[in-house]
C-alpha cells in the first residue's frame, strides 16, 4: 500500500497533519523515481484534502521531472499529465503544464515527442467530443 492511499482512512484532519508533511518532503527527494512515485499516487490524497494544499509543492516537482536526464522518467511524467490536469483543473493545466507539453515536442526521444503530441491533442479537444454521448 502506498502511503497516500491511507488518506481516505485517516480523514482530512489527520491526513493534513500526519501524511502531508512527509509527502511534501518526498516531492523534494533527490531521487527522481521517488518524486515520480509520489506524483503517480496523489489521487487518493487529492480526494481527501484537495489539490490546493499540494499544488505549490507539486509544480516544482513536475517541472524538475519534466527535465530529468532519464527519458523513461520524462515519459512517465508525460503519461501522468492528463490525470494531473484533471486533478489540478483546466486553468492550472493551461497556465503551468501546457507549455511543458509543447516543450516536449522538441525532445530528442521520439516516444517523448509522441506522448507530448497525444497529450496536447487530448487537452485541446472540445469537451463534448471527448465525452460523446
Amino acid at each position: 500500500m502506498v502511503a497516500t492511499e491511507l488518506a481516505p482512512v485517516l480523514g482530512k484532519e489527520a491526513t493534513i497533519s500526519h501524511l502531508v508533511p512527509p509527502v511534501l518532503l518526498l516531492l523534494r527527494d533527490a531521487t527522481s523515481e521517488v518524486r515520480l512515485n509520489i506524483i503517480s499516487s496523489l489521487s487518493a490524497l487529492n480526494e481527501v484534502i484537495g489539490v490546493d494544499l499540494l499544488s505549490q509543492s507539486l509544480l516544482p516537482a513536475i517541472l524538475d521531472l519534466a527535465e530529468d536526464g532519464k527519458w523513461r522518467i520524462r515519459l512517465a511524467i508525460i503519461q501522468h499529465i492528463p490525470l494531473l490536469a484533471k486533478q489540478l483543473g483546466e486553468d492550472f493545466f493551461s497556465e503551468k503544464l501546457s507549455s511543458l507539453c509543447v516543450g516536449w515536442l522538441g525532445d530528442d526521444i521520439s516516444s517523448i515527442r509522441q506522448a507530448a503530441a497525444t497529450n496536447l491533442k487530448v487537452s485541446l479537444l472540445p469537451s463534448k467530443s471527448v465525452h460523446s454521448g
